[in-house]
């Protein structure tokens, strides 16, 4: 008992430090997420610490109150301001923090589940695998719902196995705040529910206390997005969740797009080559066992959620949305390397033998992976950012920018969130953006006469609108200008130009 859990401690302590990699990084990717996720914390700073109206700095010539997920995250960092003073690092410690507890939350349920040296496995594959290291230094509400999300698994195997009813009550109340952290944590109650009819059938719909574990779980998320969605239909503002259509539809089944993208995307962020043969194997060899059932019924229950919102998921963009699969796939990976190690295998492969070679085989994987992921997300400054950082001293004039947007609609005409945030946040302004189809000399106009004061117009954005750059440089004087970037003056010394 004491050997393995020197094991684990050391398994801990190399994932606490991989988690390191970024926790340095500024916020100089053109990251909306991020940007966004600042900003609201400075504003929370500056303008008041109400946690139930957070501000963005795209607002336009509004108050700013967006429609978002319960800010506790975004709140804290604040609140740390005040103690500490603004530092972007804060809300990198912070994710740090809650990946950690997340972290050792797993080992508790792998050790429950799997046999020791599986539980080894699924331990050294979650802490070292490059999404949950992403996620764990991201400036995303990602790690926190993780965290909580971990734990209401783990309390509610916990009283399915013991009927204990503290528990009972922990499980609730994680899975209450994984869906305030972020609401596709919801569903998880599908894995709740496979859990309760595979354990004690039909019966457990006849027992208050699974209804009141319910309604008990989703009421709090429930108030929430309901006032947040207020937000949104009274000031207009929303950080994807009302601005974009998430769902499929009946093309699920005639544009292979979605299937194709969540796949590629779960074999490259969450399984791996290695990953996804063990999982195999535990399937195959062990699908009898508990917890290849659990883990089952896990990744379908992400699934139904990935097949559901497959317009957001299966994009590239949104890797990050499969971490809720990095759970049950190391727990079947962690089975699967138990079955294989148990395996009678011909001639000299002993046990032994067997395991080193298929520990060589995961550690290989996970190395390269890690290596490319500390490629991707380790950067340091980029083009966007050098450019607000050339802007910053030529804005001399006070008041409001309006900023290039994405695209207003995805590739079936189906609503996008195309407001970009970083731009704001780098320059510490305030204003409008544009989406790319809403471009135009009228349209530039028209934000100059609600109060932007420049524009802020990204090449790339401007080329979907042929002619306009010509336009607009014809009709403004640019203030500033970089590779990638114009700065337009809509204003020049109180009068329209």
């Amino acid at each position: 008992m004491k050997k393995a859990g020197l094991i684990f401690l050391i398994i801990f302590l190399l994932g606490a430090g991989l988690r390191t990699i970024n926790l340095r990084r500024p916020v100089t990717l053109p990251s909306w997420r991020e940007a966004d996720l600042c900003a609201v914390a400075r504003n929370y700073y500056r303008e008041g610490l109400n946690p139930f109206y957070p501000r963005i700095d795209w607002r336009g010539d509004g108050p700013g109150y967006a429609e978002m997920e319960f800010p506790f995250y975004p709140w804290t960092m604040a609140l740390l301001y005040k103690i500490f003073g603004v530092h972007e690092t804060t809300g990198r410690v912070l994710a740090y923090l809650f990946s950690l507890i997340a972290l050792a939350v797993f080992m508790l349920l792998a050790r429950r589940l799997l046999p020791p040296t599986g539980a080894v496995v699924a331990a050294l594959f979650y802490a070292f695998n490059p999404l949950s290291i992403f996620v764990a230094t991201a400036i995303q509400p990602e790690s926190l719902m993780l965290m909580w999300y971990l734990i209401a698994g783990y309390a509610f195997i916990r009283w399915i196995d013991e009927d204990s009813v503290r528990h009972y009550w922990l499980a609730v109340t994680a899975t209450a705040l994984a869906i305030l952290a972020k609401a596709p944590a919801g569903h998880i109650g599908l894995f709740f529910a496979a859990l309760l009819l595979w354990r004690k059938g039909w019966r457990a719909l006849g027992e208050a206390r699974v209804w009141m574990f319910g309604a008990l779980a989703l009421l709090p998320g429930a108030l929430w997005y309901w006032h947040a969605h207020g937000l949104w239909l009274k000031y207009g503002n929303s950080l994807g969740v009302s601005n974009e259509y998430h769902w499929a539809g009946r093309d699920l089944f005639t544009n292979p797009y979605f299937i194709k993208g969540i796949f590629q995307l779960e074999l490259r962020h969450v399984w791996m080559l290695s990953g996804a043969a063990l999982a195999i194997a535990g399937l195959l060899a062990g699908w009898k066992e508990k917890v290849v059932r659990y883990s089952l019924c896990w990744l379908l229950s992400a699934g139904v959620y990935y097949l559901a919102a497959a317009r957001t998921t299966a994009d590239a963009w949104a890797f990050y949305y499969h971490i809720p699969s990095v759970v049950p796939a190391a727990l079947l990976i962690g089975a699967g390397f138990e079955s294989l190690r148990k395996y009678e295998w011909p001639g000299l492969l002993t046990h032994r033998a067997v395991t080193l070679l298929l520990l060589l085989c995961v550690g290989a994987t996970l190395a390269f992976e890690i290596r490319q992921t500390r490629i991707t997300t380790a950067a340091g400054d980029t083009e966007l950012h050098r450019c607000a950082n050339h802007f910053a001293p030529e804005l001399r004039q006070a008041g409001l920018i309006l900023a290039s947007g994405g695209s207003c609609r995805d590739a079936d005409g189906y609503q996008v969130a195309y407001n970009a945030s970083y731009f704001f946040y780098w320059l510490d302004r305030r204003g409008f953006n544009v989406c790319e189809e809403e471009q135009s000399l009228q349209a530039v106009r028209s934000f100059a006469e609600r109060g932007a004061v420049y524009f802020i117009a990204e090449k790339q954005a401007l080329k979907k609108k042929p002619g306009l750059e010509a336009e607009l440089r014809a009709n403004f004087p640019v203030t500033a200008e970089c590779e990638s970037a114009v700065v337009f003056q809509l204003h020049q010394q109180g009068q329209k130009v």
